[in-house]
């Protein structure tokens, strides 16, 4: 038995790079007509039944659709996997959601709990008492200061940073190199420095 990864693209190649540098057995990659047939090595398939596994990690960059997936195999009787690269630092007291995905590089610092089916992405800093929703992005490079909540389904883009006890809604997105100096609303579009509403709740459309 094994892991199965769900997602063939960009993103799945890393969550499988980073299985095998944690000593995770990949049985196998479930992809989409046009995927490659491999990814690092591991063969692709369109049905999940060619696979003998018994756990999973979705491993999709779509928030919407990583959500989607992973309810979907856990209705199938899949356990979800963490799959957490071997440089992350990881404080005392830290709590990680199941299938969620630690990229290399990345500091988790006391306290912070870290939601299902989120992906902590390369060299991404989150600090003491962060609170990270369910099926969250945090990018690559991204800094969250002490206290800050990011809320389910929520994409904070590469390079990003938010001040402490920042608030970022629900299945919103803050643009790449932003700096989160207010609270950003559920489903809002935020970017710049400080950030400003670009869509959404409080923002023209």
């Amino acid at each position: 038995m094994g892991l199965l990864v769900v997602g063939a693209g960009g993103h799945a190649k890393v969550v499988v790079d980073i299985a095998h540098a944690a000593g995770i057995r990949v049985a196998g990659v479930v992809g989409h007509p046009g995927d490659p047939e491999a990814v690092l090595g591991i063969p692709v398939s369109f049905d999940r039944s060619d696979f003998d596994a018994d756990s999973f990690v979705i491993a999709l960059g779509d928030n919407a659709k990583r959500a989607a997936a992973f309810v979907e195999y856990l209705e199938l009787g899949l356990e979800p996997t963490q799959v957490v690269h071997p440089s992350v630092l990881v404080g005392q007291g830290v709590a990680l959601g199941a299938g969620t995905v630690v990229a290399a590089g990345v500091v988790i610092n006391a306290d912070a709990r870290i939601g299902a089916n989120v992906i902590l992405n390369t060299g991404c800093t989150v600090d003491h008492d962060c609170i990270i929703g369910d099926h969250a992005h945090v990018g690559p490079g991204v800094n969250l200061c002490g206290g800050v909540r990011v809320g389910e389904g929520a994409l904070v883009g590469v390079g990003a940073c938010a001040i402490p006890l920042a608030q970022i809604g629900d299945w919103s997105v803050v643009g790449a190199g932003s700096a989160v100096t207010a609270s950003v609303p559920p489903r809002g579009v935020w970017g710049g420095v400080p950030a400003r509403p670009l869509r959404g709740e409080s923002g023209a459309a």
